[in-house]
C-alpha cells in the first residue's frame, strides 16, 4: 500500500475543512441572513434616525431665527428698561463685550428688516415669548429648543419674574451643560439675580470658593469681576476696591479690566492699554 505524501494530506483537510464549513453555512443559512438583515435594518435605522434629528435641528434653528427678529424688533417710542442694567449680558454675546448691551431702538414705524416694529417694549415682549415658546414646545430636545428657554429667561426676568427666570436659566445648564460659551452668560445671569434677590453672603462664598479651584467652567477674570461686584453690593469697599484690582493685575488685557478699572476710578481708567479712535 502506497503511502499518502505530505501535500496530498494537505489537500484532504482542506478539501474537509471547506466541506465543513459548507455543511454549517447550509445548516446556519437562515439564521446568518437573519442576523445580516438585522444588521442592514439598524443601520438603516441610524440613518433614518440622524437624518430625522438634523431635519429638525434645521426647522429648530431657523423657527428661532424667526422668533429672535421679533426679540430684537426695533420699538417705535424709545423707552428706558431697568431690567437692562441688571442683566444686560446678552444671551448671544461673549462675557468680555459689556455689561450692559441692549438693543438701539429706533423711531418711526419703518421697522426692522422685515418691518417688523413694536410700539412698546413690553409688547415686544409678548410677541418674543409666544414664539419662543412654541419653539421650545416644538423642539425643546434640540439645540435651537434649548437656547429659546434660555432668551425666554430674559424676558420673564424683564417682566420681574424672576424665579422662572431662575428655573428657565437652571434648567438650560443642566441640560446642555456649562462648558460652553453661551453656558457663561447664563451664569453671569444666575449670578446678578442672586445679587438681586439678596443672596450676596451666599452668593461671594460661591465666587470664593470657584476663584480658589483649580479650574472653573467660568473664567477667572470673570468670576473675581463678579466676586467684587458682591462685595461692592455687601458694603465690603475694601474687598472690592482689591477684587477689582486683582482683575486689573492678573488679566491686564481682559475686557473685564477695562471695566475692573472704570469702578476703581479715573485714574485707574486713565491707565488702560487701550486705546480706541484714532
Amino acid at each position: 500500500m502506497s503511502r499518502l505524501t505530505r501535500d496530498e494530506i494537505r489537500r484532504d483537510e482542506v478539501r474537509e475543512a471547506v466541506f465543513s464549513a459548507s455543511t454549517w453555512f447550509a445548516e446556519h443559512v437562515r439564521q446568518i441572513l437573519m442576523g445580516v438583515a438585522a444588521v442592514i435594518a439598524a443601520v438603516v435605522g441610524v440613518v433614518l434616525f440622524l437624518n430625522y434629528q438634523d431635519g429638525r435641528e434645521k426647522e429648530a434653528s431657523y423657527q428661532l431665527s424667526e422668533a429672535l427678529k421679533t426679540y430684537r424688533a426695533p420699538i417705535d417710542a424709545p423707552a428706558t428698561d431697568a431690567i437692562d442694567d441688571l442683566f444686560g449680558t446678552p444671551p448671544d454675546s461673549a462675557p468680555d463685550e459689556g455689561a450692559a448691551e441692549t438693543e438701539a431702538p429706533t423711531t418711526g414705524s419703518e421697522g426692522g428688516d422685515d418691518g417688523l416694529s413694536f410700539a412698546s417694549e413690553a409688547e415686544r415682549r409678548s410677541a418674543a415669548r409666544t414664539e419662543l415658546e412654541a419653539v421650545r414646545a416644538s423642539f425643546g430636545s434640540t439645540s435651537s429648543g434649548r437656547l429659546a428657554s434660555v432668551y425666554l429667561g430674559q424676558i420673564a426676568a424683564a417682566d420681574g419674574d424672576t424665579a422662572t427666570a431662575r428655573e428657565l436659566w437652571t434648567g438650560y445648564l443642566e441640560a446642555a451643560g456649562r462648558d460652553h460659551a453661551m453656558a457663561i452668560g447664563v451664569q453671569l445671569n444666575l449670578y446678578s439675580l442672586d445679587r438681586a434677590e439678596g443672596r450676596g453672603e451666599e452668593l461671594a462664598a460661591t465666587l470664593r470658593g470657584a476663584v480658589a479651584a483649580e479650574s472653573s467652567p467660568l473664567p477667572k477674570d470673570a468670576l473675581l469681576f463678579e466676586l467684587a461686584a458682591t462685595l461692592a453690593q455687601l458694603g465690603d469697599e475694601e474687598g472690592a476696591r482689591e477684587t477689582f484690582q486683582r482683575v486689573v493685575n492678573e488679566f491686564p488685557d481682559s475686557g473685564y479690566a477695562i471695566r475692573a478699572r472704570q469702578q476703581l476710578g479715573p485714574e485707574a481708567a486713565a491707565a488702560s492699554p487701550f486705546t480706541f479712535g484714532g
